[in-house]
Formats: structure tokens, C-alpha cells, sequence
């Protein structure tokens, strides 16, 4: 097999999930659990190192401000997600809104909208193919987000509008990205969306 920088960046991209993984169920959980954001950024890293349209930057940019912007929304009105706080494991803040959580919204978006760019047939369906896929990746890492400390929720479990105003919020954004037409790196969406897939799957069993 041929190493491209895309497979190497793969390999990368899996062999420190495994790790994490490894540490949560064999280490001291909380210990890992505290590199998340070089996770994030090392995961952005890859997604950006392999992405080749740079002129439509812009999407990127505005994709992390909207995402914080939602966010610092949500933690200090309740509205549109539902009463909950941020915990310290995704790293420093503002207005009580972890930097990194604008960078989680940037790496699923760019990983579910390009697996959707190639399901959907119309830039609305495609849109709504990636929001989809937001949404379930997001079932799966609540609980695990709840039990380490990464947010807390008013009640026990998220409630129903956060999943509602999560699947509108990463709809609005995905048509956005359609509809700049922006070239996306499949193959590393793919993996991305399977390793985090894999890797909160996991985490939901221990």
C-alpha cells in the first residue's frame, strides 16, 4: 500500500484514539480524558493538513464562530439546546464556553458534509443527510460527555431540544457548506466520522 499523506494522517488518526481508549479503560480515565483538546486540535490538524480548497476558507471561519457563538448561547440563556454547563476537561473558556467546542462543530461539519456531499442529491438533501449524521454521532457522545465531566445537564439526560436544535443549527450550517461547493477530503471525513463514531461508541460501553 502506498503511504500517502492522507493514509499516514489515517493511521495517525486512529492509533490516538486507540490510545485514549486504552487509557480510559486501563488508566486513570480522568487523566486521558484531559488531553481532549490536543485531541481536537490534533484531529483539526489532520482535517486541515489534507484539505486542499482553501479558497472558501471563510466557511471554515465562520463554521467555529457560529458553533461557539450557539454555544455561548446555550450555556448562558438555556436557549436553544436546554440548561446545562460546561465542566473543565475541554479547556479554557469564555463567557463559560470551552475555545474548543467551536472546533468540534468545525470537524464534525467538515466530516459529515462530506459523506453527505456523495448521498444527497440536492444541496437541501444533502444538508439535511449531514445533519442526520450530526445528530446520531451526537446520541452517542452525550452520555459519555455526562459521565466525565465534559458538560452537565439541569435534568439527568439531555433533553429532547437539544437534539432538535442540534439537528436545525448543523442543517443551517450544512446548507451553507453545500452550497459553497467547497471540495472536501472524503477520505479523511470518512475516517474521522468512523474513529469518533468508534471511539464514543466504545466509551458508551464501559
Amino acid at each position: 500500500m502506498k503511504l500517502t499523506k492522507t493514509t499516514i494522517s489515517i493511521a495517525i488518526l486512529i492509533i490516538f484514539h486507540l490510545v485514549g481508549i486504552g487509557g480510559v479503560l486501563l488508566g486513570d480515565a480522568n487523566e486521558f480524558l484531559k488531553l481532549t483538546p490536543l485531541n481536537l486540535l490534533l484531529t483539526l490538524a489532520i482535517v486541515l493538513f489534507n484539505h486542499t480548497d482553501w479558497k472558501k476558507y471563510w466557511v471554515f471561519i465562520g463554521t467555529y464562530l457560529v458553533g461557539f457563538g450557539v454555544e455561548v448561547l446555550g450555556v448562558n440563556t438555556g436557549f436553544p439546546f436546554g440548561e446545562y454547563a460546561y465542566g473543565s476537561v475541554l479547556g479554557p473558556k469564555l463567557f463559560a464556553t470551552p475555545l474548543m467546542i467551536g472546533v468540534n462543530w468545525l470537524i464534525l461539519l467538515y466530516a459529515s458534509n462530506s459523506i453527505a456531499k456523495n448521498i444527497g442529491l440536492t444541496a437541501i438533501t444533502k444538508a439535511l443527510v449531514a445533519a442526520a449524521l450530526m445528530v446520531v454521532l451526537d446520541f452517542f457522545i452525550e452520555p459519555v460527555a455526562i459521565k466525565f465531566g465534559f458538560w452537565t445537564w439541569q435534568e439527568a439526560i439531555p433533553p429532547l431540544e437539544n437534539y432538535m436544535a442540534w439537528f436545525a443549527i448543523a442543517f443551517l450550517l450544512s446548507l451553507t457548506w453545500q452550497l459553497s461547493k467547497m471540495e472536501l477530503n472524503k477520505k479523511i471525513a470518512i475516517a474521522v466520522y468512523a474513529v469518533e463514531f468508534g471511539f464514543f461508541a466504545i466509551l458508551n460501553l464501559i
